[in-house]
Parts: structure tokens; sequence; C-alpha cells
């Protein structure tokens, strides 16, 4: 009764792990500056429209990962460019960054830290008075 038990938790165990082998590429702030002075890269901002108004990452595009559409929006992105993502914290980017590698994308990054980290290494951001 004890074997069955064991073998029993131990299949639970192991089937409830993800084997997929899908791991994030966190990239801190210094690398993406060289990276993207290297590379063409996609940029991808996934905060909401008003979390963007505040100040964005120069280059950046933004697709609200709150939005019906987000999957559709992304989907129709180059999925052979490198692509760095990032939101406010790191948690909805690397959220994104799984669905995109899911997608088919090929290099995706996730912005460590993602827009807190930005601003608290003083980087140069963008905040457009017509908005």
């Amino acid at each position: 009764m004890v074997n069955k038990i064991t073998l029993i938790c131990i299949f639970i165990v192991l089937f409830s792990c993800n084997f997929s082998g899908t791991i994030i590429n966190e990239i801190t702030t210094i690398d993406f500056k060289s990276l993207n002075s290297v590379e063409n890269i996609q940029l991808i901002d996934v905060r909401t429209i008003e979390e963007y108004n505040t100040g964005y990452i120069g280059g950046a595009l933004n697709i609200d990962f709150y939005k019906s559409s987000f999957v559709d929006s992304i989907n129709v992105l180059d999925k052979s460019k490198t692509t760095v993502v990032y939101c406010k914290s790191g948690n909805r980017s690397s959220k994104s960054a799984l669905m995109m590698k899911s997608l088919g994308f090929k290099k995706v990054y996730n912005l460590k830290e993602g827009m807190n980290g930005w601003l608290s290494n003083r980087n140069e951001f963008i905040l457009d008075s017509l908005n």
C-alpha cells in the first residue's frame, strides 16, 4: 500500500511540473542598450495606454497586455526579429514573452524589472506632450 501511494505521489509531481523547457531570457537595462545599439530589435511595451502615456522607452510599440486583441496584435509582428518586451515591473512582460515564444517568436527577451528598473537606472524615456 505504501509503495502505491509513493508511486502515485511521484507520478503527480512529475506530471504537474512543466517540462516544456520554455525559459524566458531576461535582459538588464545595460544589456538591452548594448543589444539595441548593434541589432534592429522590436521593443514592445505591454503596459496600458495610461501607463504608456506617462513615459516609455524610445522606439517602443505599445500593445496592452489586458486588451482582448493582445494575441492578435503580437501575432502580426515579425517573429524572426529579436524582440524585447517590458511592462512596469516585469510580470506582464514575462507572461507576454512566454506567449510570444509559444507563437513562434525566435528571440524574445523580458526587460528585467521593466520600466521601474529602467527609471531606477536613470535611463532616458519619452514623454509625448501630445498625449
